[in-house]
């Protein structure tokens, strides 16, 4: 097979077929462009939608002999070899490329399996040899290409066009583009980062006078001046083009989302969203929508902040409606007063989103109240990272420690606990005073350690807490062992991703506790980020069409190899079985209780406190 990646944007293409195959070939045309005809007898509803939208011309009917020979690409997508025949022998006799789904002898090209990380792609393919080496092979690449890489392409363009701009011989340029990737490429890990301005800088060798037109951080290569006003011979900003909106994403659960927060990315052009703000992501989000992908979790910062603050500018000036969202509340330990103040530098108009943060909203989900008559009149928010500080740390441990009827709420606090907590004895607080450790707040990864302040780093290690974690330590905590509504309800632990089809279950599986991620059919690339945001711990189906469209995503992120499927008829189970799905379960009854009875018989993460679990 001679590997080849063809440009299908404005071109005619033809799937025949109305089922979930043909609904994952559409979908894979329209992310590139091309314009759709499917030809189908009984379309799913999916394909309907997408027509009446207008993003498809879809003709019910039978394929007609010949007309595969109008098109640029012809896919063949029926439950009929016959046809399929007939579909790939016309485009052949044209001198046309043809796909057939899971029929290797008609096909002309195979489709690989694909990875794309923004305009980065790797492509995976056997030559339809061995389709489950490739499944697997791209699960292991999403392990090893973090979304971090789609901005490190960007970033390695943009240096690429400073180089070529300076008029360097081709073996300079060359030791220029090794440093770059030397730089930022960790060959062990396969991860990647964003360059700073002064790395970019150094690499190329900018001289005093360079670097006045050779912009990085902006993405700016030398180039004629912006049109602007100017006075004085002294060149202006350009005017404001486009608002930036700082979003909050809330703590976790989607549902924490506000409404304004909500209908600021839907009308976005661009999102920029950190890693622990995925899961906010609204999976309807249209799939015109830039997604930026800029990192920021614990210890792991591949895009540096100072190009997150250029990246948002650059959105600006080329786009109306930008989003930045970001984990908690913008202005509480967010930077978004410094991302604020690099607009307000870059003359971007922005506004503040403010959300529900993780320091009232985890505590909430884990049954402690921040404050309560008579225990605790003050709340304290701080960031942990602060007590490593051995020139002085801005927080007041001392001052802390002493006061009896507060609650401390302490940021990022995993992997600085011990010096927290060092801090704190040291100024004289109680070690008998309740702590609380709560891991993943709000989501269905949620776990909490209670312990007192003495013990509280070993309960931790011990239960093996991992960031993103916050610590609350006072009178309060307690409480959680009768206020724990979030740990105790029967799905507690359980993430489901579910069609819009099967909307009818949702109300009820949420309430019995799960957590659902109710994804829009052909799947959106902003469904594709919150389906990996957390893993998965099963899949409903409510026909086998919805088998065939949701098969190639058991490859993504969130997705693994044990999960349960479960399916609300026979012939969506059998499609499972055929396709190689595993655990897959028949719900007789079809219903939301059906399946709320059939979770709660297994395990649940547990809640770890002191002496033994709750």
């Amino acid at each position: 097979m001679y590997p080849v990646m063809l440009d299908v944007r404005g071109r005619s293409c033809l799937v025949v077929g109305g089922g979930g195959v043909a609904l994952r070939k559409v979908d894979g045309l329209l992310r590139e462009g091309a314009r759709v005809t499917v030809v189908a007898r009984q379309p799913i509803a999916a394909l309907k939608d997408l027509a009446e939208a207008g993003a498809i011309q879809l003709e019910e009917r039978a394929y007609g002999s010949g007309e595969a020979r109008e098109y640029f690409l012809v896919f063949g997508a029926t439950d009929d070899r016959s046809v399929n025949r007939e579909v790939s022998g016309d485009a052949e006799g044209a001198g046309i490329w043809a796909n057939v789904a899971d029929d290797p002898e008609l096909c002309t090209f195979h489709l690989p399996a694909r990875l794309e990380r923004g305009t980065l792609q790797l492509a995976i393919a056997s030559g339809g040899e061995a389709p489950f080496v490739v499944r697997r092979l791209r699960r292991l690449l999403e392990g090893r290409f973090g979304p971090e890489w789609g901005e490190w392409i960007e970033a390695a363009g943009r240096f690429r066009g400073a180089v070529r701009s300076s008029g360097l011989p081709a073996t300079e340029a060359e030791e220029r583009f090794d440093a770059f990737f030397r730089g930022t490429v960790d060959r062990q890990t396969w991860a990647a980062r964003v360059p700073s301005q002064e790395e970019l800088e150094q690499w190329l060798g900018t001289t005093p006078a360079a670097q006045e037109t050779t912009e990085f951080g902006a993405g700016v290569i030398p180039s004629a001046p912006e049109p602007g006003p100017s006075s004085a011979g002294v060149h202006e900003r350009p005017l404001r083009v486009g608002l930036v909106s700082l979003v909050g994403a809330g703590p976790g659960d989607a549902g924490l989302l506000t409404l304004r927060g909500r209908a600021r990315l839907l009308a976005a052009d661009a999102v920029v969203y950190d890693r622990l703000a995925a899961p906010a992501l609204p999976c309807d989000l249209p799939s015109r929508v830039e997604l930026h992908c800029v990192g920021k979790q614990a210890g792991h910062h591949p895009v540096p902040q100072g190009e997150i603050n250029a990246l948002l500018v650059r959105l600006a000036r080329r786009h109306r409606r930008v989003v930045r969202l970001k984990g908690g509340d913008p202005f509480v330990f967010g930077r978004g007063g410094e991302e604020a103040e690099a607009l307000v530098e870059e003359g971007i108009a922005f506004e503040v989103v403010p959300s529900v943060t993780a320091g009232l909203a985890a505590p909430a989900y884990a049954g402690i109240p921040v404050t309560h008559r008579n225990q605790a009149v003050r709340m304290t928010l701080v960031t942990a990272h602060e007590a490593q500080k051995s020139d002085g740390p801005q927080v007041r441990w001392d001052l802390l420690a002493a006061d009896p009827h507060a609650t401390i709420v302490g940021y990022m606090g995993v992997r600085q606990l011990d010096r927290a907590v060092h801090q704190l004895l040291g100024g004289g607080m109680d070690p008998e005073t309740p702590a609380a450790m709560i891991e993943r707040g709000t989501t269905a990864g949620q776990r909490v350690v209670r312990s007192t302040l003495a013990k509280f780093p070993d309960a931790v290690q011990e239960h093996g807490i991992r960031p993103p974690g916050l610590f609350v330590i006072g009178p309060t905590v307690p409480h959680a062992e009768h206020l724990d509504w979030f740990g105790t309800r029967p799905l507690c632990g359980e993430r489901l991703v579910l069609s819009t089809g099967a909307r009818s279950l949702v109300e009820e599986l949420e309430l019995a506790g799960a957590e659902i991620v109710e994804v829009p059919l052909p799947l959106t690339p902003a469904a594709r980020v919150v389906m990996g945001a957390l893993p998965l711990s099963g899949c409903v189906l409510a026909g086998s069409g919805e088998v065939d469209a949701f098969d190639d995503e058991r490859d993504g992120e969130g997705w693994s190899e044990g999960m349960t499927t479960w399916c609300l008829d026979a012939s969506a189970a059998a499609r499972a079985r055929e396709l190689g799905w595993p655990e897959v379960q028949v719900l007789e009854a079809g219903s939301a209780a059906a399946l709320v009875r059939a979770l709660e018989g297994r395990p649940r993460p547990q809640v770890a406190a002191e002496g033994g679990t709750s």
